[in-house]
């Protein structure tokens, strides 16, 4: 990994851990064991590094979503989406909307636009997907799509910090919940599509 990478995903994983602002280039420079004026070099401000990581979220998410359309199963792919949260609870940290969101003010408004962009692109993805879910069964929700979308991604973000302060099986029975509230069981949906085709 080069440099740079390291420097970025060094970045990453301590804004999620600790915070935007509970970091600085000569903490970077003393894990990676570079001086400070290499971290300056690939990123000459520490908004210009928080850009660089938001971008990089948002590439990785839209590689997940062409990734995640080869699976046919909408409620497979719903459970790819949560198993992201889930690496996080995994390791103590939170995603990036939290911690974004937690700094926003403190970020630059190029920075805060691209956070927008990002969440944008999450929820989009989402209502999508609850929306072809619901009309072909594989959902069951009550509401606007873009609404259960919103409920989910803010109970997803803010099950990152439960597990935190209580343990990770509160991030698993949250999550657990959010699933199971709109996915009906594979027996039930294939007893209901069998008296539609008996009328």
């Amino acid at each position: 990994m080069s440099t740079h990478d390291e420097i970025l995903s060094l970045g990453d994983d301590l804004m999620r851990m600790h915070g935007f602002n509970a970091f600085s280039y000569y903490h970077l420079a003393d894990a990676l064991k570079v001086r400070p004026a290499a971290v300056h070099y690939h990123f000459p401000t520490k908004d210009a590094l928080a850009l660089s990581i938001v971008n990089r979220s948002r590439e990785a998410f839209h590689a997940f979503s062409e990734r995640v359309l080869l699976e046919a199963d909408l409620q497979i792919r719903l459970k790819s989406f949560v198993r992201i949260f889930a690496e996080n609870a995994d390791t103590g940290k939170i995603c990036l909307m939290g911690a974004a969101g937690a700094d926003f003010y403190s970020l630059s408004e190029d920075t805060r636009g691209a956070v927008r962009l990002f969440v944008l692109d999450i929820i989009a993805w989402l209502t999508d997907l609850l929306d072809e879910g619901r009309q072909c069964g594989d959902f069951t929700f009550d509401g606007l799509p873009r609404t259960r979308a919103l409920l989910i991604a803010t109970n997803l973000a803010a099950s990152l910090h439960m597990a935190r302060i209580l343990g990770k099986k509160e991030f698993q029975s949250i999550s657990g919940q959010l699933v199971k509230d709109i996915c009906p069981s594979k027996k039930s949906t294939k007893r209901s599509s069998s008296k539609v085709r008996g009328k």
